[in-house]
This record gives C-alpha cells, sequence and structure tokens, in this order.
C-alpha cells in the first residue's frame, strides 16, 4: 500500500514509493534496479519474473496501480485520468552497479539495498575533522566554529595549532572576517578542492603540501585560516565543488581523508570545517561520513529546532556510527534567552534534540549498550556583543575572551581524540606493575569501605570540612553535621575523636592561624564499633576527663540506659534540652548522675578557661522508631535546636558541640519548617557531588601511590585537572579513547549516584575495591589500572550491598526497597506508573526524596546504582538513561 504521507502527483512520488521499499529492503528478487522519469516507470528485472514484479508492484501502489495495463494512476482532476506506464527490461545478467558516492541526491537509477562501503578508519596520528552545521543560517554557527578553535588552542596551551576552514561556497562568513588582515590570502579552499581534484597521485601528496606551505601564512592567534575564496572573482566562477572531488575518485570519503591529510601536514590538533547551512550537497561529503565529528548549532526556534531533529533522523538512517572509533553527533544550542536559562525551562528542547539523535546510537541488535556516550550538548546563552559581529578578526577575538562562550564550549574539547598538551601528558600505568597496583589499590579501598573498624587515621579535606575547620578556627563548633548514610559520617566522627584536640583536627584540614583550643569530648557513638575504633574513642574520652583534671566518665552504658528511660517520659523540649546537657557533663566526668550538672559544667570550665567540643554519633540507634515516635521525635528535636541555642549563648563559648545526624532524621524529628535548620548547617554538610567524588578517588589512589599526584594539590585542583588526572586510573573513555564509549568519569559518578545528584562516599570507595579486584589479573588493557568490563559489573554489585545496609540501616527505606526486590520479573522494569508497581503514594514520595526514582511525565525512572541493585530491567529492549538522567539532575 502506498505510504499515507505520499500524495501520487508525479513520476517523483512514483519514485519515493520505491525509495521507502528499498529502505525497507523490501524489493523483490527479480527486481534488479528501477528508474522513473516523466515519461514512465522502466524496471530491470530477470527473465521470467514478470508476472511476480507486476503482483509486487500492484500491492506497493495499491489502491493505484492498474493491473491489467500495467499503469500507475496519478492524482488527478474528475473526469480526467493521469497515468504513468510501467516499462520492463529483461534481462539474464547482473548490471555492475554504480559506486556509492555520499550523497542526500537520489540517483537517476535506484538499486536494492545493499552493504554500504564504510571507510577505514583514520590513523591514530590524523588530526580529527570537526564539521559544524546548521539546518538554518544565523544560528551562530560560524561564531561557534570560531569559539570552538579558540577553546581547543587554549585548552591546549603553547605551541597547539588549529586549522579553520571556511567549506561555505555560497555564503562564506570567515573569509569576510580576514580580508582586513589578509586582502588577498594566498590560497583558498576552492584551490584546495582544485588541486586534489586534478591532481593524478590518488593520495594528492603534491597538492596538500602545497596548500599547506601556503596556508603557512594565515596563522591569526595560533588558528591557521584556510578561506573559502581568494578574490571575489573566485567566488564568481567556481568550477570544482566537494562533490566533483567526490564523484571523480576511488575513495568516497575522500573529503575528509583530505583534509586530515593537510591538519597532519601543518601539524594541528584538529581541523574544524564550516559548512553550508541546510541540505546541501556542498556539506553532504562530510556530514555522510560518520568518522567526522559533525557539530549541529541550532537555536530554539521551532525551525531551527524541527530541521536539526530532521537532520538527526536523516544521519541516523544513512551514516550513523558503525565502528568504535566513529564518533556521535554534539549538538550546541545558541542564542538562549536569559529567561529560558532557569530550571527545566530547556529541558523539553533539549529532550527533542536527544530524542531525534536517539537513532545514531541504538544498537543494531536493539541490545543495551549502557556505557555508550550520548550526545554532547552544550548550552550557550544569548550575548548581546555577538547580536551583531564586527568585520574584524582582533575585535572579534576580543570579544571572545571576556564573554562566557569559551568556557560554555570547553567541555566539547574533551569530547576529541587530542592528546593532552606535552606539559600535561598524563603519565601510563607501567604494565609491569599493573597487577600489583590494582591488588594494593583493591587492599586499601577495603580497609576504608567501613568506618567502623577505626583502621585508617588519614582523610581527605573535602569542601564541608574544611569549612568547618575555616569558620571554627577562633572558637568551637556548634554544628549538626548533616549526611545520608555511607556519606562518611562516622569516618569523620573518629577522624574528629582520633585527634584529641580541635585545633589538631583544624590543623590537618589545611586550615592556617588557628587560635582555638578545645578537648574533644565523645559522648554517643555507633554501636557497631569494632574493637580498634572503640579504643581510639575511649582513649580520647580519658585524656579528656585527665586534661580538664575531672572524675571518671559516666559509663556509656548508662547514658544510654538514661536516655531510653526519658524517652518513655512525655518532656518538652526545654526538659529534653537539660537531660542532654547532663549527660554531656557525667560523659566527661563532671558530677556524675547529679542535675543539672550539664549548667554546672559550662560554669567550671569558664574558672578553669578550659573548652570542648563534644562529639554525637549514632543517634540512629538510638532512635529507632523516630518516624512514628513523637517522644523520640522531641529528644532529637532539642537536641538539634535547644541545645545548640543554649550553648551558643554562653558567655566565652566554652562547650561547642558536633552532632552527625542522617537528613531524613532531621526531617522527622523538626516539623516545622526543617528546611531552615538544613540550610543553617548546608555549608559543613557531607555531601559528595561529582567533583569531590573524584577528589576522593584521587586522594585514595595518590594514597597508595598508584598514581603520581600530590595530596596537598587535592583540595584545588578543578573538576577537569581530576579528571585528567584519573585517566591512568580508568582510562579516559569505558573504551579506547577514540570509541563512542562513555567518558569514563563522567558515567561511573552517574551510575553511583542518586537521581538528587548525591553520591555516597562508601559506594565510591567500594567501587574501587570491587573494580580493583576484579581488574587484577585482567591482561588486555595496559593502559589503565580499572578496566571497562570489571568497571560495568562493579555497579551491580555496588547496588546490592547499599540496598542491603539501607535495610538494616533505614528501616522504612528498606522495607520499600525490599517490596520492590520481590516484585516479578514482568513488574520490574523501567519506566513504570504508579498503576504498575504496588506501593502508596507515600512510599513513592520516600523513593523520589531519597533520589532513587525521578519522575517525568507519568512515568518514573530509576538511578542505575538501584535499578542494577534491584534487579529492574528496561522495557522494550531501551537502553540505560545513566547519563541522560544525570544531565536532567544537573540542569
Amino acid at each position: 500500500m502506498i505510504p499515507q504521507d505520499i500524495r501520487l502527483y508525479t513520476w517523483v512520488d512514483v519514485e519515493e514509493v520505491l525509495v521507502r521499499a528499498q529502505q525497507e529492503h523490501a524489493w523483490p528478487k527479480g527486481l534488479i534496479w528501477a528508474r522513473a522519469y516523466w515519461d514512465g516507470l522502466t524496471l530491470g528485472i530477470h527473465n521470467g519474473t514478470k508476472d511476480q514484479i507486476l503482483a509486487w508492484l500492484s500491492d506497493r501502489f495499491d489502491p493505484r496501480f492498474d493491473l491489467e495495463n500495467a499503469r500507475i494512476l496519478l492524482q488527478s482532476m474528475p473526469g480526467e485520468q493521469r497515468e504513468l506506464a510501467t516499462l520492463f527490461e529483461e534481462t539474464t545478467e547482473t548490471p555492475a552497479r554504480p559506486r556509492f558516492s555520499p550523497s542526500l541526491a537520489r540517483p537517476s537509477v535506484l538499486w536494492p539495498p545493499s552493504a554500504q562501503e564504510y571507510p577505514e578508519p583514520m590513523p591514530l596520528d590524523w588530526p580529527p575533522v570537526i564539521a559544524f552545521h546548521s539546518f538554518k543560517g544565523g544560528v551562530g554557527r560560524t561564531l561557534h566554529a570560531l569559539a570552538f578553535a579558540r577553546a581547543i588552542t587554549n585548552k591546549q596551551g603553547v605551541g597547539s595549532r588549529v586549522l579553520l576552514v571556511d567549506g561555505d561556497l555560497e555564503a562564506p562568513g570567515l573569509t569576510w572576517l580576514i580580508r582586513n588582515r589578509f586582502p588577498t590570502p594566498p590560497v583558498s579552499f576552492v584551490d584546495f578542492l582544485s588541486l586534489v581534484h586534478g591532481d593524478p597521485n590518488p593520495d594528492a601528496k603534491g597538492s596538500i603540501e602545497l596548500v599547506a606551505n601556503q596556508i603557512g601564512n594565515l596563522l591569526l592567534d595560533d588558528i591557521y585560516i584556510l578561506p573559502a575564496f581568494r578574490s571575489p572573482a573566485q567566488f564568481s566562477s567556481l568550477e570544482i565543488k566537494p562533490e566533483h572531488l567526490i564523484q571523480g575518485a576511488r575513495d568516497p570519503f575522500i573529503f575528509t581523508t583530505m583534509l586530515a591529510k593537510l591538519g597532519k601536514s601543518l601539524g594541528v590538533d584538529a581541523v574544524i570545517i564550516d559548512l553550508r547551512a541546510g541540505l546541501s550537497e556542498l556539506s553532504t561529503g562530510l556530514l555522510l561520513d560518520a568518522r567526522v565529528y559533525r557539530v549541529l548549532v541550532t537555536t530554539l526556534s521551532d525551525q531551527s529546532i524541527e530541521g536539526t531533529c530532521l537532520l538527526l533522523d536523516l544521519l541516523g538512517k544513512t551514516a550513523p556510527p558503525r565502528q568504535e572509533d566513529d564518533p556521535l553527533p554534539a549538538l550546541i544550542v545558541a542564542q538562549i534567552p536569559t529567561n529560558l536559562q532557569q530550571g527545566d525551562l530547556l529541558k523539553p528542547f533539549e529532550e527533542r534534540l536527544i530524542s531525534a539523535a536517539m537513532p545514531l546510537w541504538k544498537n543494531e541488535q536493539g541490545g543495551e549498550e549502557e556505557n555508550i556516550s550520548l550526545p554532547s550538548l552544550i548550552d550557550c546563552d544569548f550575548n548581546q556583543e555577538f547580536q551583531v559581529l564586527p568585520g574584524d578578526w582582533n575585535d572579534l577575538i576580543a570579544r571572545l575572551d571576556k564573554s562566557r562562550l569559551l568556557e560554555q564550549i570547553d567541555p566539547l574539547v574533551d569530547w576529541l581524540p587530542i592528546s593532552p598538551p606535552a606539559s600535561a601528558e598524563i603519565p601510563k600505568p607501567d604494565p609491569a606493575r599493573l597487577k600489583p597496583e590494582r591488588e594494593k589499590l583493591a587492599r586499601f579501598a577495603n580497609r576504608l569501605i567501613y568506618a567502623e573498624t577505626g583502621d585508617l587515621g588519614e582523610f581527605l579535606a573535602i569542601s564541608p570540612l574544611r569549612n568547618l575547620a575555616a569558620d571554627f578556627s577562633a572558637k568551637g563548633p556548634i554544628v549538626v553535621v548533616v549526611g545520608a548514610k555511607g556519606s562518611g559520617k562516622t569516618y569523620t566522627f573518629l577522624q574528629v575523636v582520633r585527634r584529641e584536640t580541635w585545633e589538631t583536627f583544624v590543623r590537618d584540614t589545611g586550615i592556617p592561624n588557628i587560635s582555638v583550643a578545645a578537648r574533644i569530648s565523645p559522648i554517643l557513638k555507633p554501636k557497631n564499633l569494632e574493637e580498634k575504633a572503640n579504643l581510639i574513642v575511649q582513649g580520647t574520652k580519658r585524656k579528656t576527663t585527665q586534661a580538664l583534671d575531672l572524675a571518671s566518665p559516666h559509663p556509656l552504658h548508662e547514658n544510654l540506659d538514661y536516655l531510653r528511660n526519658s524517652l518513655r517520659e512525655n518532656l518538652h523540649e526545654g526538659e529534653w534540652r537539660e537531660r542532654w546537657l547532663d549527660v554531656i557533663a557525667w560523659s566527661t566526668g563532671f558530677e556524675a548522675g547529679q542535675q543539672n550538672a550539664g549548667r554546672g559544667l559550662a560554669n567550671y570550665l569558664r574558672e578553669k578557661d578550659h573548652s570542648i567540643v563534644v562529639v554525637i554519633d549514632g543517634l540512629e540507634d538510638l532512635f529507632q522508631g523516630l518516624s512514628s515516635n513523637n517522644n523520640q521525635q522531641i529528644a532529637l528535636r532539642s537536641l538539634l535546636q535547644d541545645v545548640p541555642e543554649w550553648l551558643e549563648q554562653q558567655p566565652s563559648r566554652p562547650i561547642g558541640l558536633l552532632v552527625f545526624v542522617r537528613q531524613d532524621m532531621v526531617i522527622d524529628a523538626v516539623k516545622q519548617n526543617p528546611a531552615q535548620l538544613l540550610a543553617r548547617h548546608e555549608p559543613y554538610a557531607l555531601r559528595w557531588g561529582s567533583e569531590e567524588a573524584l577528589r576522593l578517588v584521587a586522594w585514595i589512589a595518590a594514597k597508595v601511590e598508584v598514581l603520581s599526584l600530590k595530596i596537598k594539590q587535592l583540595p584545588e585542583m578543578r573538576k577537569s585537572a581530576l579528571v585528567d588526572a584519573l585517566v591512568p586510573l580508568w582510562g579516559r573513555k569505558l573504551g579506547s579513547d577514540r570509541s563512542r564509549e562513555g567518558q569514563s568519569a563522567e558515567w561511573i559518578i552517574a551510575a553511583l549516584s542518586d537521581l538528587n545528584g548525591q553520591i555516597q562516599a562508601r559506594d565510591i570507595v567500594r567501587f574501587l575495591y570491587e573494580a580493583a579486584q576484579d581488574s587484577a589479573t585482567d591482561t588486555y588493557w595496559k593502559d589503565r589500572l580499572l578496566v571497562p568490563a570489571a568497571i560495568r559489573r562493579t555497579v551491580k554489585i555496588c547496588g546490592e550491598e547499599k540496598i542491603k545496609e539501607i535495610e538494616k540501616e533505614n528501616p522504612v527505606l528498606g522495607k520499600i526497597l525490599s517490596k520492590l526486590s520481590q516484585l516479578s520479573d514482568e513488574e520490574r522494569q523501567i519506566p513504570f506508573t504508579q498503576e504498575q508497581i504496588p506501593l502508596t503514594r507515600e512510599e513513592f514520595r520516600i523513593l523520589e526524596d531519597n533520589g532513587i526514582i525521578l519522575r517525568e511525565g507519568e512515568e518514573y525512572d530509576m538511578s542505575e546504582i538501584f535499578r542494577q541493585g534491584l534487579d529492574f530491567k528496561l522495557k522494550g529492549g531501551r537502553r540505560p538513561r545513566v547519563l541522560t538522567l544525570a544531565r536532567r539532575v544537573r540542569r
């Protein structure tokens, strides 16, 4: 049957029906070729197959095929019949098929679909070819191509060069930009095409060397410029076009090859070509070459978005990445108005583009490719400075350097397989040392997984701890340190306690100019601490008591009994404040067992000119029924609000306080405006974003000396520097550097994070342990410690262990996760709706609050670490949206 969107007005529409059948691999075996024109449709067929072909035509053109007369009935006015005759040429031979040519133009003769030619991967020492294209003009394509060239040279540093080619032969932009500086350039892109086209040598070596020699004089700000034309006369008399070069060459992808060779001859890091807008034959030689790094530029206008989606769909059908080294296209959304830069306002536009790009990364077999990188999506805001571009190169470069555009486009540089500058050369692991270093990393990470052991005395001074130390280097802290289970609360608690004095802890975070002196006094601790950790707590408690010249402290179990008995009484916040103050005094050895000892302790410390910092952890052991027990909520609320307020009002502030507590417990206890309390203590919350997570990985690797990093430099390293420093650990990508696999650092952090953008320290450490252990026997990967297969397998292990721990440590959330794990295989699929999963609305809310699921419309998606831990599958062969979800969370 004729496709619904086709109307048979002319032979062109008839041909379109045949093209659709060709794309569907639906041509009958007897049909060799087809040629349509205004006077008829001619079909080349094998002898004896005419009846078969007629039946096929009758079906394909139903109801507009006259089988008796072999005619196709065209659209006509009433009373008038327009027809297209069908002619047959029978043969016993199969004519030679014409060679493949990367073109969007329809050939004059259609042939059955066949295996397309794919070019050989480019040699590793050739520069990548980057093609900037836009469906519509006026979107800022040329500006962004220039900005990208500038970003590459800035990032690569001294000695970096880029070749920038003006490939727009109908409306050149770069050519006019340099005319003041080079009014008569020595060579042009048109010259390059003509020389290569006429070169008798297939590799055009002489032509390339000649052009490279002439381009040497066209260097501006480390960018070689190859203008489209040398003169207006050359502009108006174009004889050789890119499509001519392709048609006359043995290599259908000669356009890319010659540009890369020219770049190689010049010694540049990259070749960037600014192409003609629209679906033009001037651009197809590069756009249809999957080896090319294709950058599509669009604005948010509906026409531009729709055209870009059309182009992405076309590339997905005709030139998707086929080989490991073939890159996915990148997308630049330009000229974003200020009012659309906040919240989720950009999300519909971005999702529309990513959805259109899906055929470019989808597995041919429909399987899961959870490690394949997403198309890079760069958002660039509107800048008044670029609304009217200057006609002078220097002026435009000055505006670029002052704008945010270079910063916004910088992440795209990491998309390219460019070696780092010599000054930042990333050392590779010693292949002979891979196995022992993997084992060493695994041993150290294993010791870090559980803080309860108390094995390690070192800690990484992440930003919350640096904030804590810096803000309280002259006085004792009174802070509620909020963190999820596994965020490092107990580890930090032990590091503070181990140091015995507050000034020692502050000094060990790297903060100078300390003017506070206070002993550490641990009051409550987690009940599951191992013997070594318990000895640390007891030792510090004993030394503090001795330094304060006090008696032996009240035993911990007696303090706990006192608190548990108090929970059976209906006490208000003020009464609980006095109970907490008494427990603090008794645990420090002051008037053990006596009422109002807490108030007396403050006076005693002032008289003796002493100070202490009280440290409390393990509250989840005491308040196990917090979510539903009002007495427990009042007790904890008093500790978090009333006790700190009382301590802050004390003259000379002799008692400081650090309370380590989970955020969900804060929310359960503080019923009125918990956000205000959380916001007050936010600078000290143990939250691990992507940068701090990478810093922790680097710290661990540096501690065991598997990476050549200096620990003192880690606090000042930015995210990009950390990503580069970790390349020897897990590679730049989850595959070779030129593969389409995701960036290792980005994918690992996204897979381990929840959908609130948070990642737990324990998950990071466990990941390193499991991945290092799994990588130990690998002999294939010589350039990294953690190998891709081990990285992929490890996420599931981390998810399973995380869920087991939650079930023990957070009964409310653990019960919900247990329900999910017990669902049938048919039910454990994502995305899902509320109707498909037997949970209450409150349980869905808890899952959302904890970053386990994320709602999109009526459907829910799940964070990767929980998806794998709960063994949820993906519906309909969908691929995991690890990077897509991470991108949405970041926005």
